[in-house]
């Protein structure tokens, strides 16, 4: 029976990471391992606490990842707070295995149902920069395509040609095309501008 406090405990902590109830779950999930540790455990504040704080690393490595270090630490503090204050140690392992069961079982429901998981929603963008709103990755330079200009600089293959009053970096088509010389735009790629000699 004492172990539907922990079920609770880890059950709270799967709805806090999938909603923004971060209060309510938060306060029930301390008050039910705080339960669990009053019924079960014979250990110290100091085991309860330790449990706690690795909770907490293990949840701060979901939103800050830095190659799990924070995450080993918080299981470390996590499993040394846990099974220093129980008395029964195997019936303890399988009341925590059937906790995290548990948790992750309601976890894949939510997100069946369509919930998101809060880390994620810090770590990717969840908007598209549309080229339709005003966004872009780069000068349009499309419409300089089948314009004529001058090349400023030699083209080898790359350099720079005068445009309608503008100086673009281009590239030529392949040859050499020298200081002077008329040019054609014949393909506009992104920001690459591709000419030919005339």
């Amino acid at each position: 029976m004492e172990v539907l406090f922990l079920i609770v405990g880890f059950i709270s902590l799967v709805l806090l990471l999938f909603t923004n109830r971060f209060l309510v779950f938060g306060f029930l999930s301390i008050a039910s391992f705080l339960s669990y540790f009053m019924i079960v455990g014979s250990g110290t504040w100091l085991s309860f606490f330790l449990f706690l704080f690795g909770i907490l690393l293990i949840i701060l490595e979901l939103f800050i990842p830095n190659f799990g270090l924070i995450g080993i630490i918080g299981g470390l503090s996590l499993g040394f707070g846990y099974f220093t204050s129980q008395v029964d140690v195997w019936g303890s392992v399988l009341d925590l295995a059937l906790a995290f069961i548990l948790a992750t079982v309601t976890a894949f429901i939510l997100l069946k149902k369509g919930y998101s998981f809060l880390p994620a929603k810090t770590l990717v963008l969840g908007t598209s920069m549309q080229k339709e709103q005003g966004y872009s990755a780069g000068k349009d330079y499309s419409a300089y395509l089948r314009r004529r200009g001058v090349a400023v600089t030699t083209l080898r293959p790359s350099g720079k040609v005068e445009i309608d009053g503008n100086v673009l970096d281009v590239v030529s088509n392949g040859p050499i095309i020298r200081e002077g010389s008329e040019v054609e735009v014949i393909h506009v790629e992104g920001t690459k501008i591709i000419v030919r000699e005339l």
